[in-house]
């Protein structure tokens, strides 16, 4: 039994580890999908955001008019204006990267191209629709639709974790089974090594006396219990 001690500590030991991994995997779960509510209801409320600036972008171009089509292409284009911003940012980060600064330059120019006013509504005047209005709604868009870019990303990473840490506690779930497994088998064989030991009773000297066989003794009582049997065949 002492020999197996060893092994009983190791199992215990394993045991409690996995379930220790196993609470910190459940605990990073727990987390992420706490943070991932979060972010999620930050997009419907940029969403929101984004409906009641359509409401202001109608109150100065309303549907139904000569030029909304275009009006509203303009109001809702993607310009890489709303990069010059993380652009600048990455600058700093990325001083000493000459690869960087080539591709930045090509990215500059595709700006200044993109930047040309749309012909759609070259032709239009300060009467036809209100211009620096629009232009103002559209910087507000961008600039919610940036935030909901970065946080569309940040979900995506989270996501990318939580079935990372899934994945985790499917393994650490296997893990915990065949250690539990291995304890029970343990335990029997503990059982069945116990089941095996020889146990020593201490006897008095007079149990030990009784234990001995009389000849004497026996023959007496063997020869009363034929007696008692003959007797009893007579009086049938």
């Amino acid at each position: 039994m002492k020999s197996m001690e060893q092994k009983d500590q190791e199992l215990t030991q394993q045991l409690t580890s996995n379930r220790q991994e196993k609470g910190h995997i459940m605990k990073d779960i727990t987390d992420i999908t706490k943070k991932l509510k979060e972010k999620k209801k930050e997009i419907d409320n940029i969403k929101h955001e984004e409906e009641l600036l359509l409401g202001r972008f109608h109150e100065h171009c309303p549907e139904g008019g000569a030029k909304y089509n275009e009006i509203r292409r303009f109001y809702e284009r993607i310009t890489k204006k709303r990069r010059k911003v993380e652009k600048v940012e990455k600058e700093e980060q990325d001083d000493d990267d000459e690869e960087g600064e080539g591709e930045q330059d090509e990215e500059e120019e595709a700006e200044a191209e993109d930047e040309d006013e749309d012909p759609a509504i070259a032709g239009l005047s300060q009467e036809d629709f209100k211009i620096d209005e629009i232009e103002k709604l559209r910087d507000e868009r961008l600039q919610l639709y940036d935030a909901k870019e970065k946080i569309g990303i940040y979900i995506t990473e989270l996501e990318g974790q939580r079935k990372r840490m899934e994945s985790n506690e499917k393994r650490i779930n296997s893990e915990l089974h065949e250690t539990e497994e291995e304890i029970r088998d343990f335990q029997k064989e503990k059982m069945a090594k116990l089941n095996q030991l020889d146990v020593s009773v201490v006897l008095k000297i007079k149990q030990i006396q009784n234990l001995q066989t009389n000849g004497d003794k026996k023959a007496y009582w063997e020869d009363q219990r034929r007696k008692q049997h003959e007797q009893h065949l007579k009086n049938i």
